[in-house]
């Protein structure tokens, strides 16, 4: 039946307050496991992920693959495997998703999160301010805008799983960005010095045969000439 609500002055959205022992921030692989090892250790967690799937840069939104331990740029450790709770998420895939597609490893992902007793999930939440005591964080504010409501989660622990380290930058925590040089940590695949070299932009894409040939119309914000990239994004694209 339909539902007539009387014309007010304001109206507000709903505020839902929530209480955990854990709050991860971040839905990507690295706070899929953090948030499914806790619950499996007897806490109470909530998951925060801004995004409408769960994997980061390996959902379909980004698509690249986890490789870890089997792979890294032109090493190839074939007989390297990952254990814990990213081998079971990659045999599960094995498993229900043979064909490797990325919409099915979402719903890997989110059967594996929603299935954990003892862990909520918050799709398309963001986290935009928290509440701290001191040094502490003590509590988060989130809105999601497909539900229209705000979330006051407040927690005893915190992980930044977010990538962007919003936790971190919104308690105020030193940081830096780029890459360090070669000299601090002695990795040889760095930069001989530091530099201010950030994860490029992902290009993926898909070929299928047909049967006639496919038009392709450009947007109105396509290079004309690719040479108009700048030099130093372009040499990240080799």
């Amino acid at each position: 039946m339909m539902q007539t609500f009387q014309a007010e002055p304001a109206r507000s959205f709903p505020v839902h307050a929530l209480k955990a022992d854990l709050l991860v921030a971040g839905g990507g692989l690295a706070g899929v496991c953090a948030a499914l090892a806790a619950a499996r250790d007897g806490l109470q967690v909530i998951l925060i992920q801004d995004r409408p799937v769960l994997g980061g840069s390996a959902s379909s939104e980004v698509r690249l693959w986890a490789n870890g331990a089997t792979s890294h740029q032109a090493n190839n450790n074939r007989w390297a495997r990952e254990g814990g709770i990213m081998g079971e998420i990659m045999e599960e895939n094995l498993y229900r998703n043979k064909e490797g597609n990325p919409v099915l490893f979402d719903v890997v992902l989110l059967d594996m999160v929603q299935a954990q007793p003892g862990l909520t999930l918050l799709l398309n939440t963001a986290i935009f301010e928290l509440e701290k005591a001191g040094k502490d964080i003590r509590a988060v504010s989130a809105f999601n805008a497909n539900n229209q409501s705000w979330y006051y989660v407040s927690a005893a622990q915190f992980i930044d799983a977010s990538g962007d380290g919003v936790l971190g930058y919104l308690a105020g925590a030193a940081h830096r960005s780029g890459a360090e040089g070669i000299e601090e940590f002695g990795e040889k695949m760095t930069p001989a010095e530091n530099a201010d070299h950030k994860p490029c932009h992902s290009i993926y894409f898909y070929t299928r045969r047909t049967a006639n040939p496919v038009r392709f119309t450009p947007p109105g914000f396509a290079l004309k000439d690719i040479r108009e990239i700048p030099a130093s994004a372009a040499s990240l694209l080799i």
